[in-house]
């Protein structure tokens, strides 16, 4: 087996729950760079490979990455840690390798990893080093030093160290500028161990673990496989529950400008996708949506060349109207369409909330331009958050049900409830928000994470007078899951499609008599 330099591993949330479907594997999606990263070392000599654990546990659940690493032989091994999610499983899996393999390079990188890169590092041994956001210099300063057996690291950008004994860290000095990103290609999936599975069944962020494969692909996806568009970097707003807004990524990453690769870059990493077999590109970049020259220029190139591709869209705003008549001239087919998150049903809560705050009657009045152009549309929306009210609450449903009414081309309304994540602002100060939480360091996450997940139910927070009478965080989350369920229940069979409460509930409760029938749920 060939060896290899540096080998990434992607380690996704193993053990994770959700009532409709049962046993999942959660935190699918490989960080858009990654393998970016992996052919940036390739492109340099410098040899690489990417695992994904969920992946490979799906071709073989019997797969041991120790036997890996040792028919590989890396110098260095590099866990991303990009979502919160992972925390546990990401450390679990290190102290395995660094118990099993100790002169091997340990390295975590990713959002999460980085905002906790000094405890990460007090906490557990087996971790070397931290890269610290943005990577591509970095890594490759690093693999460098690595293989040449050097110890002095001082010169590595943005990198968190040991050294006799000693926690080291460098200036945050790289930030990936146009030039660098235009110069990564994100398409080099054969870095990727089993790429193919990756490609055609890793089309949602969670993989059922009850059924195949192909019943996944068929049962619980969009059908068509998926790539996750690179077009750029930043953003320039704040939203209240995000750690990606901009003073954010300032102190995190050091980047205070949003950045685009060119349109030509793109167009070649969307020909090199199709060629692997994607079908549909998902974009969820979107920094100035009362501008969309950007896009505007790259779907009139997109049709130049005669590209065929459908196309999911998340505008951060509300798509102007030259955006969506060049959207429906680029992407004419049924599956492509724009996702909209009006978040709440309340312009009060929006404009506190919502970095690119808009009215109810924009939103009206960008639906109407949406249905003239015949563009599919999905909506997704949120609840329990901070200064919400009865009556809030009551504006979301009742905006719910006259969209439902009155717009066929929106294909699904979901409801989602929101997380706490690590550097958003209610994170940083849940004071402010009203917002009481104990996940207020990695340790905190680490061990929140260390079971099986109730995903979309476990939330990190609580608001104490949101709900009469509740008195802690358990509390909370069953009365916002309750409310949810009898409010806000979107399950379809179809997963381009959502239901309204009544029917999802009843798609809940069959789904659910379905898994008991086959074992894989504990019986009530």
């Amino acid at each position: 087996m060939e060896k290899v330099d540096c080998l990434f591993i992607h380690v996704p949330k193993l053990e994770n729950y959700y009532r409709p479907i049962g046993k999942f594997l959660w935190i699918n999606f490989l960080p858009m760079g990654l393998l970016g990263l992996a052919d940036l070392l390739q492109r340099n000599s410098i040899s690489s490979q990417v695992v994904h654990l969920g992946v490979e546990w799906i071709e073989d659940p019997k797969f041991s990455i120790l036997a890996h690493i040792q028919n590989k032989n890396p110098k260095i091994i590099a866990l991303d840690l990009h979502w919160h999610h992972q925390s546990y499983d990401v450390l679990r899996v290190a102290k395995m390798v660094k118990e099993a393999f100790p002169s091997v390079y340990l390295l975590l990188g990713g959002f999460t990893a980085s905002f906790f890169h000094e405890e990460i590092m007090r906490n557990f041994d087996e971790v070397d080093g931290v890269i610290r956001g943005e990577a591509e210099v970095p890594m490759l300063e690093l693999a460098q030093a690595v293989l040449r057996g050097e110890d002095d690291l001082f010169s590595v950008s943005n990198l968190t160290w040991r050294r006799k004994g000693r926690i080291l860290v460098n200036p945050l000095s790289y930030v990936a500028s146009e030039k660098d990103l235009n110069r990564l290609s994100f398409t080099n999936f054969p870095l990727l161990k089993n790429y193919s599975t990756y490609v055609r069944y890793i089309g949602q962020p969670f993989y059922v673990k009850g059924v195949s494969k192909e019943k996944n692909f068929w049962m619980y996806s969009l059908k068509s496989p998926i790539y996750h568009l690179t077009v750029g970097r930043g953003c320039p707003v704040q939203c209240t529950w995000c750690s990606g807004n901009i003073p954010s990524q300032k102190t995190i990453t050091g980047r205070k400008k949003v950045t685009f690769r060119e349109v030509e870059e793109v167009l070649q990493t969307i020909r090199e996708a199709l060629s692997y077999g994607y079908e549909t590109f998902h974009v969820c970049f979107d920094p100035y949506p009362k501008n969309p020259e950007y896009f505007l220029e790259l779907f009139s190139r997109i049709r130049e060349e005669k590209i065929r591709m459908e196309c999911f869209f998340e505008s951060f705003g509300l798509p102007t109207t030259d955006f969506i008549r060049s959207f429906k001239e680029t992407f004419p087919g049924r599956k492509s369409l724009i996702g909209i998150s009006p978040d709440v049903g309340s312009d009060r809560l929006r404009r506190v909330h919502k970095g690119n705050a808009y009215s109810n009657r924009e939103l009206m009045e960008c639906l109407d331009r949406l249905k003239s152009h015949d563009v599919s549309c999905d909506l997704f929306f949120t609840v329990g958050v901070p200064f919400e009210k009865e009556e809030d609450v009551r504006q979301t449903i009742e905006l719910q049900k006259k969209i439902r009414a009155g717009y066929p081309n929106v294909k699904g309304i979901r409801t989602f409830t929101i997380e706490m994540e690590p550097g958003s602002p209610w994170h940083l100060d849940p004071e402010i928000f009203g917002v009481k939480t104990s996940l207020w360091n990695f340790m905190d996450f680490y061990q929140y994470h260390s079971g099986r997940e109730n995903a979309f139910s476990s939330l990190g927070y609580w608001i104490p007078d949101y709900f009469e009478g509740v008195e802690n965080g358990r509390e909370f989350e069953e009365r916002l899951q309750q409310m949810k369920c009898r409010r806000f229940c979107f399950i379809h069979p179809n997963a381009r499609k959502s239901s309204g409460p009544f029917w999802g509930r009843r798609l809940c409760d069959l789904s659910n008599l379905f898994w008991k029938s086959r074992g894989l749920i504990k019986k009530d």
